[in-house]
């Protein structure tokens, strides 16, 4: 008996035992008590992630609602120019006689004591059109991070908004619109749109978002590509798909039936920037503000059980939020949509793009596709579908920003290669857009920012 005790102690003395025995205690924690494994688990994902294509949220949009009252639409502000950009918005969805009651904008509870003026004009205006302001403490990091996102946290505050069932949120610095039939750039306006329908999606998907199809992995040939061939179907034949989808919802009523990806890897290898969040539907709770923060601000034994969800340096809401989901989709606890990113995930710096088949494809679809194509790309008929649009150039500055012809960033434009030359070297002399033969996208391209600027008149205060 004293042998083995004696033995016991020196191994216990023994260092090469104690690093196997912590090794031994860090798995078991970490692989079987916490499930924070890293390792990829594709069983299942097919169940939990699903496609939401254009023709089937227009099903749903054609559903009656139950009870509107306790949905909302949500915006966030962290300084007086995207607070001034949400009223304008909210005042879009008003005079487009949205069915939503609540429109809701989260604001860094300290702009009502910053500039007293302003304050008050931008609550006048909000108190008009019954929007409701809730201030909220900024949400960052550090506060030594100065740089355009640190308080982009802010936004995650929608997630504890609990007194509503349902929120459709999008940025503040994006504009809804809803495009004529008949195209002419010279004499055209939007018409008042609502995006209403993303209420109706179904209840078991408790979040959904846009893909953020331009940083795919696999299009970029960062990632392997897929091994197996797939063929896109062409027009005709994804139509007679969807209408048959569209039937087997009207009869069955199961979330289920919705697409999947084809190729799991197209999320696990993307799994770090998979989804978008200037637009999101969300179904609120206090479980998933809290661990939320906590990937902002990491607890101490993560650095042991939870290494791959340490918040990076340069991790901001769109990083967080992805380490969030994939967390979520491999331990099976959620249910996903993608949205359709060609009506609600419009970025207007799309137009400005070379190469645009990553953008014209299914979301499905997109690890099959190459990178330098233009095949099935068509401005009109993609601009014609946009319903949500995203002011996304960097590094050109937004439309309310101030402009310099004279600045690099002038390289990043594009210009008709068919206009008037005499006033595009008059206009740029130094930096010069990049000349194109598709003309449609720049007109498009134009046609945003002069909608922004009459959308903003007589409501910019900021």
């Amino acid at each position: 008996m004293t042998s083995k005790s004696s033995s016991w102690k020196a191994l216990l003395k023994n260092w090469e035992f104690k690093v196997a025995a912590f090794i031994g205690i860090y798995f078991l924690i970490s692989h079987v008590v916490l499930e924070t494994t890293d390792v990829v688990n594709e069983k299942g994902l097919k169940s939990h992630l699903k496609v939401l294509p254009e023709e089937v949220i227009d099903y749903y949009g054609k559903q009656p609602f139950s009870n509107v009252d306790k949905y909302a639409y949500m915006q966030y502000a962290t300084n007086y120019d995207y607070l001034n950009l949400a009223i304008i918005n909210f005042i879009h969805l008003r005079k487009a006689n949205t069915k939503i009651p609540n429109l809701v904008i989260i604001y860094d509870e300290v702009l009502h004591y910053y500039a007293s003026d302003k304050w008050s004009e931008l609550y006048q205006v909000a108190n008009q059109y019954k929007i409701t302001l809730k201030a909220a403490p900024l949400i960052k990091a550090s506060y030594q991070d100065d740089s355009n996102w640190a308080a982009s946290f802010t936004k995650f505050h929608i997630f504890n908004q609990v007194e509503y069932d349902r929120i459709v949120f999008f940025d503040s610095d994006s504009m809804l619109v809803d495009i004529p039939n008949e195209i002419d750039f010279d004499n055209m306006e939007s018409r008042f749109n609502h995006i209403d329908e993303l209420f109706k999606i179904p209840q078991e998907l408790s979040f959904a978002s846009p893909q953020a199809y331009w940083l795919n992995n696999v299009v970029e040939g960062k990632s392997p590509r897929p091994r197996k061939n797939v063929e896109i179907p062409n027009k005709k034949r994804y139509s007679l798909r969807m209408k048959k989808l569209v039937n087997d919802l009207s009869i069955y009523q199961d979330f289920n039936l919705l697409p999947s990806l084809i190729y799991e890897n197209h999320y696990f290898d993307n799994a770090n920037h998979f989804f978008a969040n200037h637009i999101m539907v969300i179904t609120p709770s206090k479980n998933t503000f809290q661990e939320l923060m906590r990937y902002i601000h990491n607890p101490w034994w993560w650095s042991i059980t939870n290494r791959g969800s340490l918040r990076k340096p340069n991790d901001y809401d769109m990083e967080i939020l992805n380490k969030y989901l994939n967390n979520e989709l491999q331990r099976k606890r959620i249910n996903v949509g993608i949205l359709p990113h060609r009506v609600y995930g419009v970025l207007t710096g799309e137009f400005g793009e070379e190469w645009h088949e990553r953008f014209v494809v299914e979301p499905q679809y997109l690890p099959f596709i190459n990178k330098k194509s233009n095949k099935g790309w068509s401005p009109l008929e993609f601009f014609k579908k946009i319903k949500v649009v995203h002011f996304s150039d960097s590094p050109i500055p937004k439309p309310w920003e101030e402009e310099n012809n004279e600045e690099h960033y002038n390289i990043k434009k594009i210009y008709c290669d068919k206009g008037d030359m005499e006033k595009f070297h008059k206009d740029y002399p130094v930096y010069k857009p990049r000349l194109t033969d598709d003309c449609d996208s720049v007109s498009i391209w134009n046609w945003f920012r002069e909608q922004f600027y009459k959308e903003r008149s007589g409501y910019w205060f900021a």
